[in-house]
């Protein structure tokens, strides 16, 4: 009995004085905690000491309609802006339909260059349309892409030119702004990126008088567009 309890014993101790080894599922997860960690401390280092103001901003460059607004990426400038009440739009199958609104769509006819690779206008960070007021507007999701500017490659050297479409009330006409903004990472936060903001000489009276001769239905898919 006192040979088999020493026995016990001795196993016990040699069993505890064995190092346990790790499986290999466990160092696989401790190493990708560590990775999540270190991205996450590197991700709030960069954007939470900073203001909202300063993680949402960029370098604005300031011009007028039928200027060339030109910056470290893009170059842009307005040709016109023509209102209507109904223009095109295209299905999945490319088939063109009419499509109105009770509201107003602005047309503003843009054309523009890059300064060093191509780049295509992005959804995720679009041009957006500026009232006096500081509310800001999408471009319209009633009018398919491929009729418009987001669906053309912008490249060095080259001016490529498009619509973009707003759906807008009358009255955020008045004062309006087009606020250029190139394609930009959901991921990356870039406190430099350039935007231009162009000014499109719509005063009172010109407001009025684009709002007047709006056109009951511009064609897009056409020469005319």
């Amino acid at each position: 009995m006192a040979l088999v309890q020493a026995e016990s014993r001795t196993s016990r101790r040699a069993a505890a004085g064995r190092p346990r080894r790790r499986g290999l599922g466990r160092r696989l997860a401790a190493g990708v905690a560590g990775i999540v960690l270190a991205a996450a401390a590197v991700y709030a280092q960069q954007n939470f000491a900073m203001s909202f103001e300063q993680r949402t901003s960029f370098l604005t460059y300031k011009g007028r309609i039928g200027e060339t607004v030109a910056t470290k990426r893009f170059s842009v400038k307005v040709v016109s802006v023509t209102a209507a009440r109904a223009v095109d739009t295209a299905d999945y199958s490319g088939k063109v339909t009419k499509v109105g609104t009770s509201h107003l769509f602005l047309l503003i006819d843009v054309t523009a260059t890059s300064a060093r690779e191509p780049m295509k206008l992005s959804k995720y960070s679009p041009p957006l349309l500026l009232t006096r007021d500081g509310r800001r507007y999408l471009p319209t999701d009633k009018v398919d892409e491929s009729l418009t500017l987001f669906n053309r490659y912008i490249q060095p050297g080259f001016w490529t030119s498009g619509l973009l479409v707003f759906e807008v009330p009358k009255d955020a006409v008045p004062g309006a702004s087009l606020v250029f903004i190139p394609p930009v990472s959901p991921l990356v936060v870039d406190n430099f990126a350039p935007e231009a903001q162009v000014d499109l000489d719509l005063s009172g009276a010109a407001a009025d008088r684009l709002i007047a001769q709006a056109e009951d239905y511009h064609t897009l898919a056409g020469p005319s567009r």
